[in-house]
C-alpha cells in the first residue's frame, strides 16, 4: 500500500519501506497534489512550480517531473491530459484527518489526529518559487486548524460519553496550540467540574487569569468569569452542547443585512470641477481636509465619473516605514485583476522596464535576474514608463488615500512621476490630512506649489443646502426637518451625518419608505452631540469577545487580516467568527478581499484606540507581531519590515532589531535609502554591542547612497570605534573613506586607507589603492601619485583568478585614462579608455553586469576625446554605441554625460540647434534626478550656445551660474575650464582674475590642456 505523510516531515512510503524521489520538485508535485481533496488542472501546477519560465519551457519541465513521479508510484499518479491527482486509494493522513473531522466515530478520529506529527510537510520548502511558498503557508496554518478542531471535536465525543479523562486530554492538545482560547479552557473547567474536579477547575481559571493578564493585558471574559463563580460556589448549571467549535464556520463573507444603504452624494461639485482641471493640466490633484469630511469619498466619485482604469493604493500609519506599500498595493490591485494578462500583452514597454519594475512587485515580470544592483532612478524611471503604457492603453488614474502617512520613497516617487509623466493620460491624486509643517509631505507641497504641479482642495464640512439635498434622498416629503437635525448634531461632517443617519434608521427615527418620526425626532434624547460619544456608544454594546478582536485589529492597522487579528485576540477560530460577525453586524468593520477587513473609517480606529489604554495597546502590538512571526515563517523576510514596527510599537526594541535589519536590506534591494536607513536605526536600538557595527556599517552605506553624506560618515566613524574584529574594522574604514571623499576631504580619507595598502586581504589592498588614486586626482595637485596608485591597483587587480569580477579592472582602467586626460596626454588617456571598453565588453559577454557604467561611461569619454583629437567621425560613432548601451541597460543616471558629449560633437559640427537640444535633454533629466555636477557642466554648455549665437549676456549669466555651481562642488577640472570660457567674456580686468584663478588651478594639477588654452588667451 502507498502512503503519503504529510503531517510532520513529509514521507513517501511503499508497504512501510521509503519511496526516494530524488528531484526537490517531484516531491513538491507529489506533496502538492496529495494535500488537494480532487484534480488539479496542469495550468496550476505550471504556474506553482515554474512561475517564472516561458510556458513552453515549464511545460517541458512538468513532462520532465511527471516521468521521474510515475517510476516512483507508479500508478498512484493519475496524470490525464489536463489534470493531475494522487489516486483516492492511497492513504494520506491530511486526508484521512479531514474525513473523520465530521464523523461521530471517536476510534477513527483518535487514529486521524494520532497521526498529525507535525506542521504540514514540516522541514520542506521551495524557496524558488513563491507561489508554493505562499501555497504552503496557508496550508500549514489550515492543518494546525484542522487539528485544533479534530481536538475539540473529539473531547465532544468523549464527553457525550462520559469519558472525562480522554475528554480533558484531547482539550489539552488542543490548547497546546493556543492556550489563550478561551472557549476551550471554558470547556475544560466544566470537564473538570463534571469529573468531580473543582480544585482542578479553579486552578485551570486562576493559570487563565495569569495567562491573559501577561499576555493580554485583559482578565477573562465575563462568561468565564461567571462559570468560574459558579464552580466556587457549586451552582454551576450545565448546558447540554459540548466544547465549541467543532466544525467548520463558513460566515467570514456573508452578507449583512443590518447594513444601511450608501449615503447619497452631493455637495461637491465645484470640487469635482476643480479636480478635472488639476487632472487635465497634469497636476496632481491633492484632497486635504479633517477625518470624516468626505475626502476618499470624493475621490472615488471623481474617478467612478472619469472611467478608464483606477489604481488605488493606501497609505497606513504602521507602514509608512516600508518603502513604496501604497504603490504596491495599487500595483498588486491591477495584477490580480483577471484582464491583467491580456493588459499586459498589449503594453508597449521594453522588458528590461517592466523587469525593473517587478523589483516592488514581482508578480508584474518573472524574476529580475540579471539585473544591475538597484538605484532609485532608474526605479522610478521604470515605473514611470510602466504607468505612462498603461495610460496609453486605457486611461489610466493613480489614487494615494492618506499621504500623509505615506514613506519618504512613495513621496520622491510621485514628484517624479509629475515632472516625468507631462503629455500622458494619467491622472494622479491623493488624499490628506492637513499636513504637519515639519513633515516630508509639507516639504513635498512647498515643492510643487513652487513648481506649479500641485492642485489643493482644501474640503469645507456640507453646507445646509447640502445637508438638505442629501435629506431629500432619504425622506423627501420630511427632509426639513431631518435637514435640520442633522445640520444641529453633525454641523456638516459627512463622517457624522452618516452615523446619525444611521442610527436614526436603526432606531426607528428613519421608518420604512421614508417615513420619519418627529415626535421622537424632537424628543431625541439620546443623540450624542460628538463623533466620539457616538461611536464609543457602539464600542459600549460589543461583547467581550468582539472588544477583543477589534481592540488587536487597532493595533494590526485600519485593514486587517481576521486570521492575525483573532489570533492577537487570542479566541478560538469559532469565537472569532462569532466576534468578527458582532462587528459586522454592528458595521464598526466591513470585508474586503481574500480575507481582509476594513474599519468602516478612521475615526473608529481613533476612538478604540483610545479607549483601549496605551499599556494594552503596546502589549497587543507585541501579539499582533508573535502573530505575524507565526503566520509568515517561511517568509519572514516580506513580512520584516512590519514585524519589526510591531514589536518596536510594543515596547520590545530587541525583538524589533532583527526583524528591521532585514526590512533594511529588503528596503536597500529596491534603493529606498530613506526607509532602509530608517530600519537601521530602529534596529540599534536593540542591538547588543558585539553586533552593533555590522548594523552601523549597514546604516553608513545606505545614507551615503541617500546622499546624506555627513550622517553617512558620522556613523562610519562610530563603526570604526566599536569594531572588534580586524575585518569589522577594515569594512568601516574603507566605506569611511569613500564617504569623506564625496566631502572633498582628501587628506583625511588618504589618511585612513594608508594602513590598507598592505593587506593580504586583495580586495582591501586594491579598494586602498583605487580610493588613494581617486582622491589625488580629484584633488588635481599630484597627478602624477594619482596615477602611481591607479596602477598599483591595476596590476593586483590582474593578479586576481580569471573570471573575477571585471569591474574593478574596468574602473581602474577609466580613471587612469581620467587621469591622463587631466595631465593633457590624450593618446594615452584615448589608450585606457579603450582598454576599460575591452575588460566591460568582456565582462558583458559572461552575463556579469557591473561593468555596464563602465562600458558605457568609457565609451562617453573615448568619444569627447576622440573629438578633442579631431576624429568626429569616431567620436560619433562611440558616442551612439554608448547611448544605445544606456538605454538598453536602463542606465537612466549615465545619460546626462552622454548628451553632454553629443552635444559637444553637434556643437563642433556647427548644429547649434541640435546642440542646444541635446544640452537640454541632459539638463532637464540631470535636473529631475539631482546629478549637481552635470546640472553645471551641462548649464556651461547650454552657455556655449549662447556664446555661438552671438548672445553674450546670456552666455555670461549661464557660464558663471554654472562656474558659481563648479566652486561649491569642488570639481576643480570643470571650475577651471569654465573659467578659461568665461574669462574672455568679462571686463578686462575682471577677465584677467578670472584667468589667472584658471591657471592656478591648471598648474596644481598638470592640467596642461587647461594652461595650453589659458597661454593662447593670453596672448591675444
Amino acid at each position: 500500500m502507498l502512503s503519503i505523510l504529510l503531517l510532520g516531515p513529509p514521507k513517501i512510503l511503499r508497504d512501510s519501506a521509503p519511496v526516494e524521489l530524488p528531484r526537490r520538485r517531484s516531491r513538491a508535485l507529489v506533496y502538492y497534489l496529495a494535500a488537494q481533496p480532487g484534480a488539479v488542472a496542469r495550468e496550476q501546477i505550471l504556474d506553482l512550480l515554474w512561475p517564472d519560465h516561458e510556458r513552453a519551457a515549464a511545460q517541458q519541465l512538468l513532462r520532465t517531473t511527471l516521468h521521474g513521479a510515475r517510476k516512483a508510484l507508479g500508478p498512484a499518479l493519475i496524470s490525464g491530459e489536463d489534470q493531475l491527482a494522487i489516486g483516492e486509494d492511497v492513504d494520506v493522513d491530511a486526508r484521512r484527518l479531514a474525513a473523520a473531522l465530521p464523523s461521530g466515530d471517536i476510534a477513527a478520529l483518535e487514529a486521524a489526529l494520532g497521526r498529525y506529527r507535525g506542521d504540514l510537510l514540516a522541514g520542506f520548502d521551495l524557496a524558488d518559487s513563491e507561489p508554493f511558498e505562499e501555497w504552503l503557508g496557508i496550508e500549514r496554518e489550515r492543518a494546525r486548524l484542522l487539528a485544533a478542531r479534530g481536538l475539540a471535536r473529539l473531547a465532544t465525543l468523549y464527553e457525550a460519553r462520559g469519558d472525562y479523562a480522554p475528554a480533558l486530554d484531547a482539550l489539552a492538545r488542543a490548547l497546546a496550540f493556543d492556550p489563550l482560547q478561551e472557549d476551550l479552557q471554558r470547556a475544560a473547567m466544566r470537564l473538570h467540574y463534571l469529573a468531580g474536579d473543582r480544585v482542578g477547575a479553579i486552578r485551570r481559571y486562576e493559570d487563565l487569569r495569569d495567562l491573559l493578564d501577561a499576555e493580554m493585558g485583559v482578565p477573562p471574559m465575563a462568561e468565564t468569569r461567571a462559570m468560574y463563580d459558579a464552580v466556587v460556589t457549586d451552582s454551576l448549571h450545565l448546558p447540554e452542547s459540548g466544547v465549541g467549535g467543532q466544525g467548520p464556520v463558513s460566515r467570514l463573507l456573508t452578507p449583512d443585512p443590518r447594513l444601511p444603504a450608501g449615503m447619497p452624494f452631493t455637495g461637491r461639485s465645484s470640487e469635482l470641477e476643480q479636480i478635472r482641471a488639476a487632472a487635465d493640466s497634469g497636476k496632481l490633484a491633492l484632497i486635504e481636509g479633517e477625518p470624516g469630511i468626505g475626502k476618499t469619498r470624493l475621490a472615488e466619485e471623481f474617478l467612478s465619473r472619469r472611467g478608464g482604469l483606477a489604481l488605488v493604493g493606501e497609505a497606513r500609519e504602521l507602514e509608512q516605514s516600508l518603502p513604496y506599500q501604497p504603490l504596491v498595493a495599487a500595483l498588486r490591485g491591477l495584477t490580480s485583476r483577471p484582464s491583467w494578462p491580456a493588459l499586459r500583452g498589449r503594453l508597449e514597454l521594453d522588458p528590461l522596464w517592466l523587469r525593473e519594475a517587478a523589483r516592488l512587485l514581482p508578480e508584474l515580470h518573472p524574476a529580475p535576474d540579471g539585473l544591475p544592483p538597484a538605484d532609485e532612478a532608474r526605479l522610478w524611471e521604470a515605473l514611470a514608463r510602466l504607468l505612462a503604457a498603461l495610460a496609453r492603453v486605457e486611461p489610466l488614474a493613480l489614487l494615494i488615500d492618506d499621504l500623509q502617512w505615506a514613506d519618504a520613497s512613495t513621496l520622491g516617487l510621485l514628484g517624479y512621476l509629475l515632472r516625468r509623466a507631462a503629455g500622458t493620460p494619467l491622472t494622479l491624486l491623493a488624499t490628506s490630512r492637513p499636513a504637519d509643517p515639519r513633515s516630508p509631505l509639507a516639504g513635498m507641497i512647498v515643492a510643487l506649489l513652487r513648481e506649479g504641479r500641485l492642485e489643493r482642495l482644501s474640503l469645507r464640512r456640507l453646507s445646509p443646502d447640502d445637508t438638505l439635498a442629501l435629506a431629500r434622498g432619504l425622506t423627501p416629503i420630511y427632509a426639513q426637518p431631518l435637514a435640520a437635525w442633522l445640520d444641529r448634531n453633525a454641523e456638516g461632517n459627512p463622517y457624522i451625518i452618516s452615523e446619525l443617519v444611521s442610527h436614526a434608521q436603526g432606531s426607528g427615527l428613519i421608518m420604512e419608505g421614508g417615513t420619519l418620526n418627529l415626535s421622537a425626532l424632537s424628543a431625541e434624547p439620546v443623540v450624542p452631540h460628538t463623533v466620539y460619544s457616538l461611536i464609543q456608544g457602539r464600542l459600549m454594546r460589543l461583547s467581550d469577545g468582539a472588544r477583543r478582536v477589534l481592540d488587536a485589529a487597532v493595533a494590526v492597522g485600519r485593514e486587517f487580516d481576521f486570521e492575525v487579528a483573532a489570533r492577537a485576540a487570542a479566541l478560538s477560530e469559532a469565537a472569532a467568527l462569532d466576534a468578527l460577525d458582532e462587528l459586522r453586524a454592528e458595521r464598526l468593520v466591513r470585508p474586503l478581499e481574500g480575507g481582509r477587513f476594513a474599519f468602516d473609517h478612521s475615526l473608529t480606529m481613533e476612538v478604540a484606540y483610545r479607549e483601549v489604554g496605551e499599556p494594552r495597546h503596546r502589549l497587543l502590538h507585541r501579539r499582533v507581531g508573535e502573530t505575524l512571526e507565526t503566520l509568515h515563517r517561511d517568509r519572514l523576510d516580506a513580512e520584516a519590515g512590519l514585524i519589526a514596527s510591531h514589536f518596536a510599537e510594543g515596547g520590545a526594541p530587541e525583538r524589533a532589531a532583527a526583524y528591521a535589519i532585514r526590512a533594511g536590506r529588503r528596503a536597500a534591494l529596491v534603493a529606498a535609502w530613506a526607509e532602509a536607513a530608517a530600519f537601521y536605526e530602529q534596529a540599534l536600538a536593540g542591538t547588543p554591542d558585539p553586533d552593533r557595527p555590522t548594523v552601523l556599517l549597514a546604516l553608513g552605506e545606505v545614507l551615503y547612497n541617500a546622499g546624506e553624506i555627513a550622517r553617512s560618515a558620522e556613523r562610519l566613524r562610530e563603526a570604526l570605534e566599536t569594531a572588534r574584529v580586524p575585518a569589522d574594522a577594515h569594512a568601516a574604514r574603507l566605506a569611511l573613506a569613500r564617504t569623506i571623499l564625496a566631502q572633498g576631504r582628501y587628506a583625511e580619507m588618504i589618511h585612513l586607507v594608508r594602513a590598507l595598502v598592505d593587506s593580504p586581504v586583495p580586495s582591501e589592498a586594491i579598494s586602498a589603492l583605487f580610493l588613494w588614486g581617486t582622491a589625488l586626482s580629484l584633488e588635481g595637485a599630484d597627478l602624477a601619485g594619482a596615477a602611481e596608485r591607479l596602477r598599483a591597483a591595476e596590476a593586483l587587480v590582474a593578479e586576481q583568478p580569471a573570471g573575477d569580477d571585471p569591474g574593478p579592472l574596468a574602473q581602474v582602467r577609466f580613471e587612469l585614462g581620467s587621469v591622463m586626460a587631466q595631465q593633457g596626454d590624450l593618446p594615452q588617456a584615448i589608450a585606457y579608455y579603450r582598454e576599460a571598453v575591452t575588460v566591460a565588453d568582456a565582462g558583458a559577454e559572461t552575463g556579469s553586469v557591473a561593468a555596464d557604467p563602465w562600458r558605457i561611461l568609457a565609451r562617453n569619454n573615448l568619444a569627447y576625446h576622440l573629438l578633442l583629437l579631431g576624429d568626429r567621425q569616431a567620436a560619433n560613432r562611440h558616442i551612439a554605441d554608448a547611448m544605445k548601451l544606456a538605454e538598453e541597460r536602463g542606465a537612466i543616471t549615465l545619460q546626462p554625460y552622454l548628451f553632454s558629449t553629443a552635444g559637444e560633437i553637434a556643437l563642433d559640427e556647427g548644429d547649434l540647434d541640435e546642440a542646444e537640444r541635446l544640452f537640454t535633454s541632459g539638463m532637464e533629466l540631470a535636473e529631475r534626478l539631482v546629478i549637481p555636477e552635470r546640472i553645471a557642466g551641462l548649464g556651461a554648455n547650454l552657455g556655449l550656445v549662447a556664446l555661438r549665437r552671438e548672445q553674450e549676456p546670456l552666455a555670461i549669466h549661464r557660464l558663471s551660474t554654472a562656474l558659481a555651481r563648479a566652486d561649491s562642488l569642488g570639481t576643480r577640472h570643470l571650475a577651471a575650464q569654465i573659467r578659461v570660457w568665461l574669462a574672455p567674456l568679462l571686463p578686462p580686468a575682471e577677465g584677467r582674475a578670472t584667468l589667472a584663478e584658471a591657471r592656478t588651478i591648471a598648474e596644481s594639477g598638470g592640467r596642461t590642456r587647461i594652461i595650453e588654452q589659458i597661454e593662447r588667451l593670453e596672448r591675444l
